[in-house]
C-alpha cells in the first residue's frame, strides 16, 4: 500500500510539472547567440558573444514569480546592457491598407 501511495504521488509530481509552460527567446547574429527562457518562477539568461575582441559568456537564472513582465523585460535589458550585447530589435509590423468603404447597395 506504501508503495502504491508513493507511485501515485511520485505520478502527480510528474504531471504537475510537465504542466509548466515555458517561454524561450532565442536569437542569433554573425558575433551574438541569447537564450532566454521563462517559466513564471525563474528566468534563464543565457548570452555569448564575441565583438572587438571582447569574448563575454554569460549564464544566470533569477527568480521571477513576483515580477510583471514589464519587470523581466526590464531586467533583460540591464544585462544586455551591462554586457554591451544589443539584440535586434523586433521588425514593426507590417502596414495593411485598410479596405475602401463598400459602395452603397442599390435595392
Amino acid at each position: 500500500m506504501k508503495n502504491l501511495a508513493i507511485l501515485l504521488l511520485s505520478t502527480f509530481s510528474l504531471c504537475a510539472s510537465a504542466q509548466t509552460r515555458t517561454k524561450t527567446s532565442t536569437y542569433k547574429t554573425d558575433d551574438t547567440k541569447q537564450s532566454v527562457s521563462d517559466n513564471g518562477k525563474t528566468l534563464h539568461i543565457m548570452i555569448k558573444s564575441s565583438k572587438a575582441g571582447k569574448d563575454v559568456k554569460y549564464d544566470h537564472t533569477f527568480l521571477v514569480s513576483e515580477m510583471s513582465q514589464q519587470q523581466k523585460d526590464a531586467l533583460l535589458k540591464r544585462v544586455n546592457d551591462s554586457l554591451g550585447v544589443h539584440p535586434p530589435t523586433a521588425p514593426p509590423a507590417p502596414h495593411v491598407p485598410s479596405m475602401p468603404p463598400a459602395p452603397p447597395a442599390h435595392h
